[in-house]
């Protein structure tokens, strides 16, 4: 069997660019200015605020697969103020931007391939008000095209989508409530599969579900996470749905859990894994998990974890489910961040062109 560094060194390939082509593009934190045609975001600490500006001249941070970081330059986009990574999905980017318009900066969301360097360039849906995330969905293996979700929120609450969709080049506003009461729990954490967006929900007031809505809109269903484990983390891992979490027994040890959902109809959670936390972090005590240990991935392909704990520094490690290794990659900046994982895709697509 590999040793958890030969399996990790297996997984970052590299391309023709000499550069590592597996890894976690690194989204900056929001800051205050507002935008001329653009939508409030709320951040991850559940504050409204409003869209960031990692800088595109400035580089944007890339971790792969063995620790290292570097600078990307994405200098085929468009000359654009203000690009932003917001989202990142089966090896296509979702950026926000700014361009200069008769009246001031216009908002405008960009969809890229950093492998191919393809692009598309669409407007803003209209809404002014708050928004909870905005999700890139994109299958290749289904379909060329793309869909952006919007979650509009008002009094806490999600009040209806917007999706934009490469394949009409409009987006479809879909104003009616969900059954209950329902906002995001974790916006880091979603997941698209079988043509529906999936996140943490928050419904009538208490956590522990999953709520889902189709590429139309239309559809709208929601349902119980594993036992026990309110607060997760989601991820679509060789082609099921996965959620993690932590629960402490009767002798109080508190254990890391993963569970899938191998069949989705049925919606029945399975067991996949279980360690302690003491383990799972290199011996390395940690007083409050919520504050100080950040989900960033689950590998797409196999029983990999990634994760971030937040100490005297921030350490980027990795945690192997089938060996029980655990490997430091490197140390990170800052632990606000959100880490998207980047699978390059070299297939051109007909919704993206040069």
């Amino acid at each position: 069997m590999l040793g958890l560094d030969e399996f990790i060194a297996q997984a970052c390939e590299v391309d023709h660019t000499g550069e590592a082509s597996k890894g976690f593009y690194e989204r900056r934190g929001l800051d205050s200015s507002p935008g001329t045609d653009g939508a409030v975001l709320r951040n991850d600490k559940g504050k409204f605020i409003a869209g960031g500006n990692q800088l595109v001249d400035s580089g944007v941070p890339f971790t792969n697969v063995s620790g290292s970081r570097h600078l990307t330059h994405p200098a085929f986009l468009p000359n654009r103020r203000q690009v932003k990574i917001m989202d990142c999905c089966n090896g296509l980017l979702l950026c926000s931007s700014y361009v200069a318009g008769d009246h001031g900066d216009v908002f405008r969301y960009i969809v890229c391939n950093p492998a191919t360097e393809e692009w598309a360039e669409f407007p803003y849906c209209g809404y002014s008000g708050l928004v909870a995330n905005a999700r890139l969905c994109f299958d290749p293996a289904v379909s060329p095209h793309f869909h952006v979700f919007l979650l509009p929120v008002a009094d806490i609450c999600i009040t209806g989508v917007h999706v934009y969709s490469s394949e009409t080049g409009s987006w479809v506003h879909k104003e009616k409530r969900w059954s209950g009461t329902i906002d995001v729990a974790n916006d880091r954490s979603t997941v698209y599969l079988n043509g529906y967006l999936h996140f943490c929900a928050i419904v009538d007031g208490s956590d522990g579900r999953l709520a889902a809505v189709d590429k139309e809109g239309g559809a709208r269903t929601n349902f119980r996470v594993p036992d026990g484990l309110d607060v997760g983390f989601i991820q679509l891992s060789q082609g099921c749905l996965h959620y993690a979490g932590f629960d402490t027994d009767d002798d109080n040890v508190v254990r890391l859990l993963v569970y899938v959902l191998k069949d989705y109809d049925r919606k029945e959670w399975i067991l996949k894994h279980s360690v302690e936390t003491s383990h799972l972090l290199g011996g390395r005590h940690i007083e409050y998990l919520d504050e100080d240990f950040d989900w960033i991935a689950i590998h797409p392909e196999c029983d990999l974890i990634f994760f971030a704990v937040a100490q005297e520094d921030i350490t980027f490690m990795c945690y192997d489910m089938d060996s029980g290794q655990v490997k430091v990659m490197c140390n990170l900046e800052d632990s606000n961040q959100a880490y998207f994982p980047y699978v390059p895709l070299y297939e051109e697509l007909q919704s993206l062109h040069k």
